[in-house]
């Protein structure tokens, strides 16, 4: 049988080894897809193999990888062993390789990969978890492979919780790869990338450091956000009890609640906590959220909070304050938008603790406007999605305590009115001079 000698770049040599799960993660230029490429051609060549090469959504096969793998095919000068036709490559041992969008198939369907070796997702990134779960079940045959190769998105997108998350699947083998560890990186991609990140270093720091995205097409907060982190407001930020903790609520039924943590300092706004679940009656949350060993100053819950239940004749307000959770504040009737804008002006004042704050960080990353596909605009409305819920309890956090601080600052007798503009400036219209709330 002919030798095939293949350079393989030190960081992406542990994949070599066996293993049920191979990833490798990174930005643009690392190689990964290349590596994959041939060693599906090598596996197909030295031994039968069946094997699929998949992406989320793949309308024709323009978009899958058939292209790099008939080029690497002609690299190593085995297009006499392999037979390329329009939807498969064929090898002379039996070897089949094919490629399919996942979006193609259903729980059915999907029973006839059962007996494939390899199963290559590529753009991993865009997988669903609907779609993993219903790949990693199927290809089942002893000593089958699932590879995956991405450039990070999100950390809930779901090979990163699979692969990159606390506990990943037994027989993983995950490596990141970037640009520096590609020996043959060409001059062309590196001028682009040093023109990326003169142009949009946020941007850059995704498309080729291979870091999460932090600045979503429109998105309202991640620029914010990333300015933030890099100024170092994001960051540590330890409870002091010598100032009281206000707290604000999104509250769900069937969905999620949260809730954020904040403490006033002069003109710094403190977030020191944030909570977040699901499916919990509310005045079980509120009996948690009571006994945490925080000093409270107001709850800020949404407007509805006063609305009477049938079911128990009380309201959400008062069921929350008959466990001992006071005072609580109903919520401001302001436009979405205002409240959007409140959020944007309150943001540069604010420090996050890094930690506990991560998650409610992260939905308010990618907390968005929605997009209409067909136009390809944004829309007016936000997006709801599971970033929602982190966002409009910030938002109710960000209207409340304007108020708080307007409070501290006026002085008794005054009498202070103010109108939210849609430039997300706050404006005292009572003729008090040089009066900023943040």
């Amino acid at each position: 049988m002919s030798k095939l000698r293949v350079e393989v770049p030190e960081a992406l040599q542990p994949l070599l080894k066996p293993g049920r799960y191979k990833g490798a993660y990174g930005g643009r230029g690392g190689a990964k897809s290349h590596f994959f490429a041939e060693q599906m051609v090598i596996r197909s060549f030295s031994q039968t193999t069946r094997a699929v090469c998949i992406r989320e959504v793949q309308n024709s096969l323009k978009e899958s990888v058939r292209q790099l793998i008939i080029d690497k095919i002609e690299k190593f000068g085995l297009l006499e062993f392999f037979q390329v036709l329009d939807a498969e490559i064929r090898g002379k041992n039996g070897s089949l390789i094919i490629f399919k969008g996942m979006q193609a198939y259903s729980a059915d369907s999907i029973k006839s990969l059962e007996g494939y070796d390899i199963a290559w997702v590529e753009e991993a990134q865009s997988l669903s978890h609907v779609s993993l779960r219903l790949l990693r079940p199927t290809i089942r045959k002893e000593g089958s492979e699932l590879w995956f190769s991405w450039n990070p998105r999100h950390k809930r997108d779901a090979c990163d919780e699979l692969l990159r998350g606390a506990q990943p699947p037994r027989g993983s083998i995950v490596v990141p790869v970037g640009w520096q560890d590609n020996p043959w990186f060409p001059k062309v991609l590196r001028d682009e990338m040093e023109q990326d990140y003169a142009r949009d270093p946020e941007m850059a720091d995704h498309i080729w450091g291979g870091n999460y995205e932090v600045v979503t097409e429109g998105a309202y907060y991640a620029k914010l956000l990333f300015e933030a982190e890099k100024s170092g407001r994001i960051t540590s930020v330890p409870y002091d009890p010598s100032e009281p903790v206000y707290t604000a609520w999104d509250l769900g039924l069937d969905d999620s609640t949260a809730i954020w943590f904040a403490q006033i300092f002069g003109s710094e706004i403190r977030i020191i906590d944030y909570f977040e679940t699901r499916n919990v009656a509310l005045i079980e949350i509120a009996k948690q959220i009571k006994e945490l060993p925080y000093v409270y100053a107001e709850h800020y819950m949404p407007h509805d909070i006063e609305t009477r239940e049938i079911s128990t004749a009380t309201t959400r307000k008062q069921q929350c304050e008959n466990v001992g959770l006071k005072p609580i504040i109903a919520g401001s009737k302001i436009p979405v938008a205002d409240g959007i804008n409140a959020v944007r002006t309150m943001l540069p004042k604010c420090v996050i603790d890094k930690i506990k704050c991560e998650k409610g960080i992260e939905a308010l990353q990618a907390y968005r406007t929605e997009r209409n596909e067909e136009k390809d605009i944004f829309g007016a409305k936000p997006l709801h999605d599971w970033s929602s819920h982190g966002a409009d309890a910030f938002r109710e956090l960000a209207v409340n305590l304007f108020d708080v601080k307007q409070a501290k600052r006026v002085p008794d007798n005054a009498v202070v009115e103010y109108d939210v503009f849609a430039h997300g400036q706050f404006q005292e219209t009572s003729g008090i001079e040089d009066y900023n709330p943040w």
